[in-house]
């Protein structure tokens, strides 16, 4: 049995457009939340997101989230671990501060939270893992292993940290003798990082092109990893080679923070090669093995936030996704505007929500209101 099961309970107020609402969703099983455009359906994805993760996917200022006239914002639920119940919380006031709760004691970092509530986001932004720069493909990889090694954190931490000195000392010109003194805690850290990154794709691998071949055919499809440096070179060797031309650039430009995947069809990126369909299906399948990989190592079973789930999917694709969904038999909240998604979920466990001017109303399967709206 996975230890995290999921959020069995959620009390959201004056977050965005919504004032007040309390929710009690299916740990396994589809959460459906339909509305019409506006209606406060994303923002309530958007609250569980920020319950795990302490910022947004829509806006990085968080003066916006919190709703028009309102001190602070506040995010309760209940987690449900082993059949016990653990009460998590978050509060954000307007002057900026957070507050961060865990079974009823403060908790000084975001990190615990995060481990406890895996959420896996797929909206409109997601191409970004196949379409954008390195940084999505390293963030995708790391937040795999956050949850898969308990040791990455401090590891990464350590490598920012040294990395961040030796940037400044590049960009104020210090000695070449303080710069070399940095090489061997860096290349330390960089070496340990690099090694988890190796060990999660070997465990992701398998799992990726078997969910990868479940949701759309791709031939010749090839996934490899680069590490940020020459593979062929010694990394120690390659800072004290580049020392001079990091020193004009004002940055260090080898290391895991330049990793990458590089991901081709036929030796050509995928991004220009899959149409706009294709390349969300793909990245669905990247989130939903990663998601799958956190059932059978970390023993969490992941939350996904769906939001917009027609859009860009034909009918077949989406039953292909939601089929995938089941199996896995993880939380899963979806939003739609569209009525005609539900017969694809069936078959599935499902409960259905309405949203409307930031109130949410529980209805069943013929449409008919089971609780009133929460104001």
């Amino acid at each position: 049995m996975t230890d995290v099961m999921g959020l069995s309970h959620l009390v959201i107020s004056e977050f965005r457009n919504l004032a007040s609402v309390t929710l009690t969703p299916l740990l396994q099983g589809f959460n459906c939340i339909h509305g019409a455009n506006g209606s406060g359906k994303t923002s309530l994805l958007e609250a569980i997101y920020y319950l795990s993760m302490g910022r947004s996917f829509r806006s990085i200022q968080a003066d916006r989230i919190i709703r028009y006239d309102a001190q602070k914002l506040s995010i309760i639920g209940r987690l449900s671990m082993d059949d016990q119940g653990i009460p998590v919380g978050l509060e954000r006031y307007a002057d900026g501060k957070i507050r961060l709760r865990i079974n009823g004691e403060d908790v000084s970092s975001i990190a615990p939270l995060a481990s406890l509530i895996p959420v896996q986001l797929i909206d409109s932004h997601c191409h970004s893992l196949l379409d954008a720069g390195p940084s999505f493909r390293r963030k995708y990889m790391d937040f795999g292993l956050f949850h898969l090694r308990n040791d990455f954190l401090r590891v990464w931490r350590q490598y920012e940290r040294v990395l961040k000195q030796r940037n400044a000392g590049l960009r104020y010109n210090v000695p070449k003798k303080e710069l070399d003194s940095w090489i061997p805690e860096l290349v330390n850290s960089a070496m340990q990082l690099d090694q988890m990154r190796l060990d999660y794709l070997s465990y992701l691998m398998p799992l990726l092109t078997q969910t990868i071949e479940e949701l759309l055919p791709i031939f010749k499809l090839k996934i490899n990893y680069f590490r940020g440096w020459d593979q062929h070179c010694e990394y120690a060797d390659i800072l004290r080679k580049t020392t001079d031309q990091d020193c004009k650039l004002g940055y260090t430009q080898n290391g895991p923070h330049k990793a990458d995947l590089k991901i081709k069809i036929n030796d050509i990126p995928a991004k220009d090669i899959l149409s706009r369909g294709q390349q969300k299906l793909f990245v669905c399948a990247m989130i939903l093995a990663r998601g799958s990989l956190l059932q059978c190592h970390a023993k969490k079973t992941p939350i996904y936030l769906i939001d917009d789930l027609p859009s860009e999917l034909d009918n077949a694709s989406r039953d292909r996704l939601i089929a995938l969904l089941s199996k896995q038999e993880a939380q899963v909240f979806i939003t739609t505007t569209e009525n005609e998604t539900w017969p694809d979920l069936r078959n599935s466990p499902m409960k259905m929500f309405h949203v409307e001017h930031g109130r949410i109303s529980e209805i069943n399967i013929s449409g008919v209101i089971k609780s009133e709206p929460i104001s």
